[in-house]
């Protein structure tokens, strides 16, 4: 981004005036200042600011400012200390003692504490609570336990080195517990953390404002005074407004969508670091989809090539599973269903196929809409008989959870551990399992994968599993994205985590 400058300004001076010049730019982006609000673009599908029920995409990067998390994500997945200062982990990994940090108080002036802590976990674990988290937490989790003020003790029922980077997700965003007794249900519209950003407005279908904590406990930030994130309708409406300076950034951009902004010298494209995974799924138990046969014939009628150049102008990686490259977890010798129409024409007649509609929910107005449309001309040209069916992206996800959606595209960002990922969907018992797969096989596996430390080992039971699951054919998977986040040239600071929720809490403007 620096360099980009640099050369804007070297074609407007003399050689001795733009080194200068590239001087002063240098030192001003690298030097933060404090002020100015940030205006975010994304279309929102949030349904509350509690992190104990969030299931949203959207809600994250606005939680990623009211809240802190015990662990910290880095850029390579790392795991890091945030309010949990330090660690110990004992007796074979079934006992971990955190150290938490000081003097830090939620934005309603108490104090953050082991109470806290333990209070927190303690309620995602609560079946009275009703938090979709418990399931994540219920098997690995015997009880935590306050030693001190300012230490905490997890007891586990069995090593899990997967918990780590959870603690650094939804289940580690530590809520103010007077505040969860004051608000109630209402807590999902009064957020109350210990982040640098003190939420302070949520119009709903307009836009959520937060202003700077002037209290924060991590020195120097935030230097924004205020983020605001402003609905928007897709990626199109995005670009434009970012185009004419009435957002900062727009997210979750694909190779066509760039080409209206690409070398432009006002605004700077990030690309993410792994690819979101992109499938269509369907409920694995229910008709017509409980037919093997017929989950063949629409994996052998899909053509990933043709929708990678259509969807990611032929720019992103097509995927035989979950797992994209350069995870350690990746089986590279995995193999899917490949295009063949005149094999899923031998499975339609195997499954007994009489031309009944086949319904495919098509979500929003961009990538899954454009999916979908070239899904039903795929399964049309293999003789299936497709109708869409038209959503609003706002409320798709959960109608899909309630099971009032069958057949649908899909998209999920990994996670630091493939425990995060691989087990809530394909475990019998995961809490984002939208597709009711069962496998004895698939759980044994993922059961014994996730108490083990041994990488090697563990690599090796996910590569069985997903091995099956590809097999099984809950989800056809389709590509692995290739993403951008736009973000105008004043705004600096910005680095992507592979999970591809956007942190904004260290950015700042020069302008």
């Amino acid at each position: 981004m620096i360099r980009t400058v640099s050369k804007h300004l070297l074609g407007a001076a003399t050689a001795l005036t733009a080194a200068a010049l590239i001087g002063a730019t240098t030192a001003q982006a690298d030097t933060p200042v404090r002020g100015g609000t940030l205006t975010v673009g994304f279309p929102s599908d949030s349904k509350t600011m509690n992190p104990m029920f969030s299931v949203q995409f959207t809600e994250r990067q606005v939680l990623y400012l009211v809240y802190n998390t015990l662990t910290r994500l880095g850029p390579d997945f790392s795991i890091n200390p945030e309010l949990a200062e330090s660690w110990e982990v004992e007796d074979g990994g079934k006992r971990i003692v955190f150290h938490l940090r000081k003097n830090v108080k939620f934005h309603d002036g108490t104090d953050f504490d082991a109470a806290a802590v333990k209070w927190n976990i303690d309620q995602r674990l609560d079946e009275q609570v009703g938090s979709p988290q418990r399931k994540q937490l219920l098997p690995v989790v015997d009880s935590v336990n306050v030693l001190d003020t300012h230490t905490v003790e997890f007891k586990l029922k069995g090593p899990f080195p997967a918990l780590m980077g959870m603690l650094g997700q939804r289940v580690g965003f530590m809520v103010s517990p007077a505040a969860a007794e004051k608000y109630g249900e209402e807590l999902a519209s009064n957020p109350v953390g210990t982040g640098p950003f003190v939420f302070r407005e949520w119009v709903r279908g307009s836009h959520i404002t937060v202003e700077r904590n002037p209290d924060y406990w991590e020195e120097g930030l935030p230097w924004l005074d205020r983020i605001e994130f402003k609905d928007i309708s897709g990626a199109v409406v995005g670009i434009q407004r970012l185009k004419t300076g009435e957002i900062d950034y727009a997210g979750q951009l694909s190779p066509n969508d760039i080409r209206a902004i690409e070398g432009s010298g006002d605004i700077t494209l990030h690309p993410i670091k792994v690819g979101r995974w992109y499938s269509v799924q369907w409920q694995w138990d229910a008709p017509p989809f409980n037919n093997p046969d017929l989950r063949k014939a629409i994996a052998h009628a899909i053509d990933k090539d043709h929708i990678v150049a259509i969807t990611m102008a032929g720019k992103a990686a097509t995927a035989s599973g979950p797992t994209p490259p350069g995870l350690w977890w990746y089986d590279e010798g995995l193999q899917s269903y490949e295009h063949d129409v005149e094999k899923a024409k031998e499975y339609l007649k195997k499954a007994g196929y009489d031309g009944s509609e086949i319904v495919l929910a098509a979500p929003g107005t961009g990538i899954y809409q454009k999916i979908s449309q070239l899904v039903q001309e795929q399964l049309q040209a293999a003789g299936m008989n497709v109708r869409l069916e038209p959503m609003a992206q706002k409320g798709w996800y959960g109608k899909v959870v309630k099971r009032q959606v069958n057949f649908t595209p899909m998209r999920w960002t990994q996670r630091p551990d493939p425990d995060g990922l691989l087990y809530i969907l394909f475990h019998s018992d995961g809490f984002a399992n939208t597709t009711s797969y069962s496998s004895a096989t698939v759980d044994d596996l993922l059961n014994q994968a996730r108490t083990m430390t041994d990488i090697a080992k563990r690599a090796e039971l996910y590569s069985q599993a997903q091995r099956q699951i590809v097999e099984d054919l809950p989800y056809v998977p389709l590509f692995f994205a290739i993403e951008y986040g736009a973000i105008r040239n004043n705004v600096h600071g910005f680095e992507w985590i592979p999970d591809q929720i956007p942190r904004f809490r260290e950015l700042w403007k020069s302008n």
